[in-house]
């Protein structure tokens, strides 16, 4: 069984490109050892619509839950030399907290005109 589980903070924006129309949503998460100091930072790749809104409503800092697969990628770069990476297939992603307020944002009670 391939499954991973993994809660943590987004270390920088998503990257969203659409190679072939296929949206495919990029970003990295930083997950907290237990009872060490220190954190992982895992890369996080969603695709298509669940992508299209992770790029949207993601932003770094904000605090995620995420459900997948954990995939290893291997490759020959330009230079001849073998390259290899480790990344969770997301099947879900579940925000928890909201977005961030900016200061151009109106205050809880107050209305935008």
């Amino acid at each position: 069984m391939n499954h991973i589980t993994l809660i943590g903070r987004l270390t920088a924006d998503p990257e969203l490109t659409a190679p072939k129309g296929n949206p495919i949503c990029r970003f990295r998460i930083a997950v907290d050892r237990i009872n060490t100091d220190g954190a992982d930072f895992i890369t996080i790749v969603s695709f298509g619509t669940r992508g299209e809104n992770d790029a949207k409503w993601l932003t770094k800092g904000r605090h995620v839950a995420i459900a997948g697969r954990l995939h290893h990628n291997t490759w020959t770069d330009n230079d001849g030399n073998n390259r290899e990476r480790y990344e969770v297939i997301a099947n879900q992603v579940t925000y928890l907290d909201g977005p961030r307020r900016t200061s151009d944002d109106p205050k809880p009670g107050e209305e935008a005109f």
